[in-house]
């Protein structure tokens, strides 16, 4: 081979290789565009539905907060028209019933257990390797 065809291969090779980089950056460089265009689009979304109230999440359910009583309490107040609400008064007083229950003896919380026999147990040979 003459170094003339010598020369040509190295300048085509050359051309090849740069070729080759050149399309990987474009091909890197359309990926990292289109990932950043696609999470700004989603988080856009998630942003908006935040900032307008239509939260998802929080809309499919009742708040779980509440007790039973305090959500019923307030159930009357919303749902009943102003004549028939309920007037604030004392509550009356509720007669409670009183049960007498006859102690039982109480029972300990861990059963007392007979200690076992001590076993004795031999130490292994120390083991010996090519390295000690």
């Amino acid at each position: 081979m003459d170094p003339i065809e010598k020369l040509e291969r190295k300048q085509e090779a050359q051309r090849h290789l740069r070729a080759q980089r050149q399309r990987a950056g474009l091909l890197r460089g359309r990926v990292v565009a289109t990932s950043l265009i696609a999470f700004v689009l989603l988080w856009g979304i998630v942003f908006a539905q935040m900032a307008t109230g239509n939260d998802p999440v929080l809309s499919a359910k009742a708040p779980a907060t509440r007790s039973g009583s305090a959500a019923a309490k307030e159930a009357i107040e919303t749902t009943a028209p102003e004549e028939v609400r309920p007037e604030a008064s004392e509550p009356e007083p509720v007669e409670e019933e009183i049960i007498e229950v006859e102690p039982e003896e109480a029972e300990p919380e861990f059963e007392e257990v007979a200690p076992e026999e001590e076993i004795e147990f031999e130490e292994p040979a120390p083991v010996t390797t090519s390295q000690s």
